[in-house]
């Protein structure tokens, strides 16, 4: 895809041959970002490959009022929809994300858009993304990009959520290293997470002509808890994790709780100091009720 520039012998790339590129990835030699004529190339987070796509198309102001494109706005609506759904989920885990260095969020949005699109009562472009009638659909969602969590807490948990209360526990039994627990990697110390929070049903408001919770009171709280740091070769006890949300959230029906885990790997950097690592370690969705 190289050509000889007439000024030097550095690699030029032909744009007659990129007009043809939609989206594709780049191989060779010939690496860039930014823009060359009508491509943009760019990198994601989570990879080092750099992808192409063509610059142009519709214009906004074209793709928002312009007929041909009602369709466009529908599926675009729903989208948006679907992210913001997926945000609320994200939101949710706080405190665990920054476990994963993958764009899991995409995952989340595809998760939503299924259960948009399981709205057989609504339109099209309007759909409601209810979450708390497909919770099932969530549980078990893993963030991290490599090991999954249950490959490195081999043990099941258990847990309970009390919607009543707001408050939620998860009994971790005993961790024995080489047989309920599994470290990838020299880490020396780990520590769990777990996090309790609230994921609201979403529909289109007409009024404000987007996507907004049903339940339009909710407060979108949560709880966390971080273990104490063990060592990664000792036998670690049967752990009670308890949690609950504190304070007035508006939860109704419409609302789910959702109960997330993880482990978090760390260095020692003194005798009293141990740094968590970060785009290391797993976590989950446990359950939401």
């Amino acid at each position: 895809m190289g050509l000889l520039s007439k000024t030097g012998f550095k690699p030029v790339l032909s744009i007659r041959l990129f007009k043809l590129i939609t989206m594709a990835r780049l191989k060779g030699n010939v690496l860039f970002t930014g823009s060359l004529g009508n491509i943009s190339a760019y990198t994601r987070k989570g990879s080092d490959a750099i992808i192409l796509r063509t610059k142009g198309g519709a214009s906004k102001e074209r793709i928002k009022k312009a007929p041909e494109f009602a369709n466009t706005r529908k599926a675009n609506t729903e989208f948006g929809g679907a992210s913001t759904t997926a945000k609320n989920i994200k939101l949710a885990m706080s405190g665990l994300t920054h476990l994963d260095h993958s764009l899991f969020q995409s995952k989340l949005n595809a998760i939503c858009s299924s259960i948009l699109k399981l709205d057989t009562a609504g339109v099209w472009g309007q759909r409601a993304i209810l979450i708390s009638h497909y919770r099932h659909l969530l549980e078990g969602f893993n963030l991290e990009m490599g090991t999954p969590f249950d490959s490195i807490v081999k043990h099941p948990l258990r847990c309970n959520i009390n919607r009543a209360d707001q408050s939620a526990s998860i009994v971790v039994p005993a961790l024995f290293p080489g047989i309920g627990l599994y470290i990838p990697g020299n880490f020396q110390f780990f520590r769990l997470i777990a996090v309790l929070g609230i994921v609201p049903d979403m529909n289109y408001d007409t009024k404000f002509n987007q996507y907004r919770p049903v339940n339009s009171a909710i407060q979108l709280k949560r709880a966390d808890l971080y273990t104490d740091w063990f060592s990664s070769a000792a036998i670690c006890n049967e752990q009670n994790l308890v949690l609950q949300i504190q304070g007035e959230t508006g939860i109704t029906d419409n609302d789910s709780l959702q109960l997330s885990i993880g482990i978090e790997f760390g260095v020692q950097v003194s005798a009293a100091l141990i740094n968590p690592v970060n785009y290391a370690g797993a976590a989950k969705i446990l359950a939401l009720a």
